[in-house]
């Protein structure tokens, strides 16, 4: 039970003892007749008595319709709050910010965006967020919400840095089912630069150095600007820092040299430092693998360069003046090569 149902049976409760105490005043008013005896007595004012009596004495509420009311329901305060507002958006407009928060699952922001860009509706952000939690289409959030800590990040410009790191992807194809498995994993490399967002993902079947350096070669061509710093976890297809018994190079960070880039590692057991592909890991698993099933590699593929293009071209962010990241990046940093090589996904 909600807390608005709660605190709305509270009043009726109430309200309803309130209605009792008020009939008594009006039992000894009838004994001895005299009001000025009865607001002595229950220590309120002649004000308060005569607006109650006003209500005791109308014969019925509804002179069209004559329906007497009792005179308990009479002796109950009942809300003045008006049912309807001025203000409140039309039912097309309600149902239209519905439909878009249930097919992209996007924030009051981006509702407010797409109803103003492509449908020409100018409503307010926070009358959306009202409109979704009216619908419980908002989920109460769980736990202590986190301080707010001012932080400013640093300012990159395109190609300086780019972080990288893998996430993991179930797929159920015919090797899966010989090994007698309801799936297997195969592994998606992701790398997003940071001054303009833009995103280069490939999906290998091996997680080891050789997929790093081949997806660092393809990363190489794919961007249209020079690549800097590559920032990455430190996992063992990236490094070996955290096992000190090897002691020769990886080939990932021999690779970052051969090509002239600077290999960053961040702290361990801290994502929180390679948060921007973090986010987009979060943003694949939501739009892209939640509720399908993949049942080759090749399906895998072409999802996965189709959601890419989208990403790159089409999906507005906030923090982008709600561009797409190669068009923000095109009209922020004046880039001269404005197209992404997508042919080295090989799809």
């Amino acid at each position: 039970m909600s807390k608005s149902e709660i605190h709305k049976i509270k009043q009726e409760v109430k309200q309803k003892a309130l209605a009792k105490m008020r009939m008594q005043w009006f039992n000894e008013y009838r004994k001895t007749g005299n009001a000025k005896v009865v607001c002595r007595k229950y220590g309120i004012s002649r004000s308060v008595f005569y607006y109650w009596k006003k209500r005791i004495d109308l014969p019925y509420s509804n002179a069209k319709k004559k329906i007497y009311v009792s005179l308990n329901h009479r002796l109950i305060a009942y809300s003045t709050r008006p049912k309807t507002s001025p203000k409140s958006y039309d039912l097309s407009t309600v149902e239209l910010i519905i439909k878009i928060r249930k097919r992209t699952n996007r924030g009051a922001e981006h509702i407010w965006f797409m109803l103003r860009d492509k449908y020409g509706i100018y409503v307010s952000v926070t009358g959306i967020y009202k409109v979704l939690k009216r619908e419980k289409l908002i989920k109460p959030r769980k736990g202590r919400k986190k301080p707010l800590l001012h932080y400013e990040a640093p300012k990159y410009l395109p190609g300086e840095k780019v972080q990288i790191d893998v996430k993991f992807v179930k797929l159920t194809d015919e090797k899966a089912r010989r090994l007698e498995q309801k799936y297997r994993w195969v592994y998606q490399y992701t790398a997003i630069d940071i001054a303009t967002g833009i995103k280069f993902k490939m999906i290998y079947e091996d997680h080891n150095g050789r997929s790093g350096v081949d997806f660092l070669g393809k990363m190489r061509l794919f961007y249209p600007f020079p690549l800097k710093i590559i920032q990455t976890d430190n996992g063992l297809e990236f490094t070996y820092r955290l096992h000190s018994h090897i002691h020769k190079e990886h080939n990932f960070t021999a690779q970052c040299k051969l090509y002239g880039y600077e290999h960053q590692l961040i702290p361990p057991a801290y994502p929180r430092a390679n948060s921007h592909v973090e986010r987009t890991h979060r943003i694949d698993q939501e739009e892209v693998y939640n509720g399908k099933e993949f049942k080759s590699l090749t399906e895998l593929y072409k999802v996965n360069l189709k959601s890419l293009k989208y990403f790159n071209e089409k999906r507005p962010q906030k923090s982008k003046h709600f561009m797409a990241p190669l068009k923000y990046g095109i009209l922020k940093y004046q880039l001269t090569k404005q197209k992404l090589n997508y042919s080295v996904l090989n799809v």
